[in-house]
C-alpha cells in the first residue's frame, strides 16, 4: 500500500495506522511525519520508508511515559526498513532521558521482528526496545543521540544485533536484561565524548538467572565513554553460570569517562564461566578486563592486551593493569600477549604462557596484526552503513591522523 507522496506530509499516524491494519507492504514516501499519538503495528506487515522519510514528534509533545513512537503489542511477522526516526528530544526537553519517554520502537510480546536500514536519533529512550519477544533482527542501522538504549532486549530470545553504526549518548549501545541465545556482532560502537556520553557499548544484565547462549564477536568498540563489555548479574543472576563468549573484538582507547568509575574495556560484576579470547585491548584506560564480582571459572587466552593507562581521575585499586582481579575468583590467563601496560600486566591474579613482546612488530596467537595504523583480523568484514563510507580501517586511520595533529603522537 502506497501512501500519496504529494500528501506525505500530511499523512499521520491514523492513516498509517488503518493502512497496516489491512497488512502487507505499507510504504510511506519521502516527508516528515508528524505523529501526535503511536503507530500501532500489526502482523504480517512491512513498514518500509525510502530516503528522506522522517517519522518524528511534536514539541513539547505531552506524551505519558512508555507511549512511543512505534508500538507492537502480541504482533509476528513484523518488518521495520528505510526509516528515520528523529524523536526530538531538544523539542522535549521538559522530559528527563532514559525514564520511559519517547522510546522510538517499543514491542512486547511479539514474535519474528525485523528492524534494519533505519535511522535513530535524538531521542529521550531507547531505539528499539523488546519484552518478552523472540528472533528479533537488529542490522544495518545508525544510531545515535539516544536517550537509553541503541538496543534493549528484555526477557527476550533469540535476538540477533548486527551491522550497526552507534554512537551512545546517556546509556548503552546494546542491551539485554534476561535475555538468553544472543548474538551481538560486526557492530561499530563509540560514544558521544562528553559527560552525556552513557557508559558501556554492550551491557548483559542477569537478575533471573536468564542469561544464557551469549556471543559477543567481530564487532569493534572504539573510544566508548565507560565501559567496553559490562557483564553484571544481580539477585538471583549470581548463581547461574552464563557463559558468555567474547572473541574477535577490538576494544581501542576504552574508558573515556572522568567521572564514571569502573570504566574498563570488559568489567565484570559477578558473572561466571565467561571465555575472552582473540581480543585486541590497545589503549584501554583503568583495565582491559576488571573483574569486580564473581568471575568463577573465567578463561582469558590469545588476546592482546597493550598500552592500557590509569583512570584518568579517579584513583582506584589495580588501575593501570591489563588484568585486575578484585574478586580473587582465580581466573585462568593464558597465552596472551601484554605489552607496555601502564602499571603492570596483572593485578591480583597469575599468568601464564604470556607474550610480552610488541604486537604490533610480532606475530601473536590473537589471529591480530598492526598495519601501521589499525589492527586487523581476518574474521572483521568492513563496515559500511547507508551513505556513511565507515570501515574498521578508515576509522582508525583517520583516528590516527588526528592524533599526530593535535597531539602530536605519531603512529608507526
Amino acid at each position: 500500500m502506497l501512501l500519496s507522496p504529494e500528501i506525505a506530509g500530511a499523512v499521520n499516524q491514523n492513516d498509517i495506522n488503518q493502512e497496516l491494519q489491512q497488512g502487507g507492504i505499507i510504504h510511506l514516501p519521502a516527508g516528515t511525519y508528524i505523529l501526535t499519538d503511536s503507530i500501532i503495528l500489526q502482523s504480517n506487515t512491512i513498514l518500509e520508508g525510502e530516503p528522506g522519510t522522517v517519522i518524528t514528534i511534536p514539541d513539547h509533545a505531552g506524551w505519558p511515559a512508555w507511549k512511543p513512537l512505534i508500538s507492537g503489542n502480541s504482533v509476528q511477522n513484523v518488518t521495520i526498513r528505510n526509516l528515520e526516526i528523529n524523536a526530538n528530544s531538544n523539542g522535549n526537553l521538559e522530559t528527563p532521558h532514559g525514564a520511559g519517554y519517547y522510546n522510538c520502537i517499543h514491542v512486547v510480546d511479539c514474535d519474528n521482528l525485523q528492524v534494519y536500514n533505519c535511522t535513530f536519533h535524538d531521542s529521550l529512550g531507547d531505539g528499539l526496545r523488546t519484552k518478552r519477544c523472540e528472533n528479533i533482527k537488529f542490522y544495518n542501522n545508525l544510531v545515535y543521540r539516544l536517550g537509553h538504549e541503541g538496543f534493549f532486549g528484555i526477557e527476550s530470545q533469540y535476538i540477533e544485533c548486527f551491522n550497526n553504526r552507534i554512537t551512545t549518548r546517556t546509556n548503552s549501545g546494546l542491551r539485554i536484561w534476561n535475555s538468553a541465545n544472543v548474538r551481538f556482532h560486526d557492530n561499530v560502537i563509540d560514544a558521544q565524548l562528553d559527560a552525556g556520553g552513557g557508559d558501556p557499548g554492550i551491557q548483559i544484565e542477569d537478575s533471573k538467572g536468564s542469561v544464557g547462549n551469549v556471543e559477543i564477536y567481530n564487532n569493534v568498540l572504539n573510544r566508548t565513554w565507560g565501559k567496553g563489555i559490562w557483564l553484571v548479574a544481580y539477585d538471583s543472576g549470581v548463581s547461574n553460570i552464563q557463559k558468555v563468549l567474547i572473541h574477535h573484538n577490538l576494544f581501542y582507547e576504552i574508558g573515556q569517562s572522568y567521572n564514571i568509575p569502573s570504566i574498563g574495556g570488559i568489567v565484570n560484576d559477578g558473572f561466571q564461566g565467561t571465555r575472552i579470547y582473540n581480543n585486541v585491548f590497545d589503549g584501554v584506560k583503568n583495565n582491559a578486563f576488571r573483574n569486580q564480582a564473581g568471575g568463577q571459572g573465567t578463561v582469558i587466552k590469545d588476546n592482546v592486551f597493550t598500552n592500557t593507562v590509569q583512570h584518568t581521575s579517579i584513583s582506584q585499586m589495580g588501575t593501570g593493569y591489563a588484568i585486575a582481579d578484585l574478586a580473587g575468583a582465580n581466573l585462568s590467563v593464558t597465552n596472551n600477549s601484554f605489552y607496555n601496560n601502564e602499571n603492570g600486566n596483572a593485578y591480583q591474579t597469575g599468568i601464564s604462557n604470556a607474550d610480552f613482546r610488541d604486537p604490533e612488530t610480532h606475530r601473536t596467537s590473537s589471529g591480530w596484526t598492526w598495519t601501521g595504523s589499525t589492527w586487523t583480523c581476518k574474521f572483521i568484514k568492513p563496515t559500511e552503513l547507508g551513505s556513511i563510507p565507515l570501515t574498521t580501517t578508515i576509522r582508525l586511520r583517520l583516528m590516527a591522523i588526528i592524533y599526530s595533529i593535535l597531539y602530536c603522537k605519531f603512529f608507526n
